[in-house]
């Protein structure tokens, strides 16, 4: 029973973070609106979601690796959530590296005086988010396999 837990909290952290994710990549593009207007929004969202968001994500990785761990004895859902913790992983460095950096940077600018060269910042952060996107994607995708594929009637020793 805490396997299957583990498992569902694993998924509902990850697939909540992989949704906000989402919604940023078609929603969200710093190249659809203007400079002025995306530097604006970004401040004002960004104070509301980055610490909540950031204990979501980190959840869904601890939790990923952690159901490994009670999963070792089935070698497909290890597998699968040892990717997913691993690619948590991968995001969360993403995130913690360069977009966050970037955050902060953007924190401090003047939507209606933004810096020259403001969007080569903008577009090394899009590019991360990018990376970010596809591992959280590919991770939440092989927690739902390891959902799929693990044995139920398995006894955990």
């Amino acid at each position: 029973m805490y396997r299957d837990t583990l498992l569902f909290f694993d998924a509902l952290l990850l697939a909540l973070t992989v949704g906000r994710s989402f919604w940023a990549t078609i929603g969200e593009s710093p190249f659809g609106m203007s400079g002025r207007t995306y530097v604006d929004f970004f401040q004002h969202l960004d104070q509301r979601i980055h610490q909540p968001i950031a204990f979501i994500a980190m959840g869904g990785t601890l939790l990923a690796g952690l159901a490994a761990l009670a999963f070792r004895d089935q070698r497909r859902p290890f597998l699968l959530l040892v990717t997913a913790c691993a690619l948590g992983i991968v995001a969360s460095v993403a995130t913690a590296t360069v977009n966050v950096p970037i955050n902060k940077i953007i924190a401090t600018w003047d939507p209606a005086a933004l810096p020259a060269g403001y969007e080569d910042h903008l577009r090394r952060w899009w590019m991360w988010h990018q990376v970010r996107f596809a591992a959280l994607f590919v991770a939440t995708c092989a927690v739902f396999l390891a959902m799929l594929t693990r044995n139920p009637s398995a006894r955990v020793h």
